[in-house]
């Protein structure tokens, strides 16, 4: 079974508007944008992820998580690990904990946030049961 986030945006006026998925299957990322129809034309793209019509996987993934987290190892990995009070670099654990502090703080770099759950109020464009 896939693990998933709902990668989001916070809007100026408040509240939040879901961009894509990003999950994991077998060690395996995959982001997927959610954001469908009308809304693609005026929509700003991810610098990563500039084709909405793409589902990306590989480097092109684990360059976005590594935004958010450090790699294996890189600088600041033991940091995380202890914050995250990890014994072992998981990547999808790691994820979780940066998403739980983007929660409580409120922030975010580039206001993206990662949600294990789809916040309620958040702005869906698009169908989710095929998720």
């Amino acid at each position: 079974m896939a693990k998933k986030f709902y990668v989001t945006t916070k809007l100026f006026e408040g509240g939040r508007r879901l961009i894509g998925i990003l999950s994991e299957t077998d060690g395996q990322y995959q982001f997927e944008y959610k954001v469908g129809g009308k809304l693609q034309e005026w929509f700003l793209y991810l610098d990563k992820f500039p084709d909405f019509k793409k589902v990306y996987t590989g480097e092109e993934v684990e360059k976005f998580i590594y935004a958010f987290i450090p790699r294996k190892d890189g600088h600041y990995a033991s940091e995380f690990l202890k914050a995250a009070n990890l014994k072992e670099y998981d990547v999808w654990e790691l994820l979780k904990y940066v998403a739980s502090w983007q929660a409580s703080l409120n922030s975010s770099p580039d206001d993206i946030y990662l949600y294990e759950q789809l916040p309620e109020g958040t702005i869906v464009y698009e169908e989710l049961d095929t998720v």
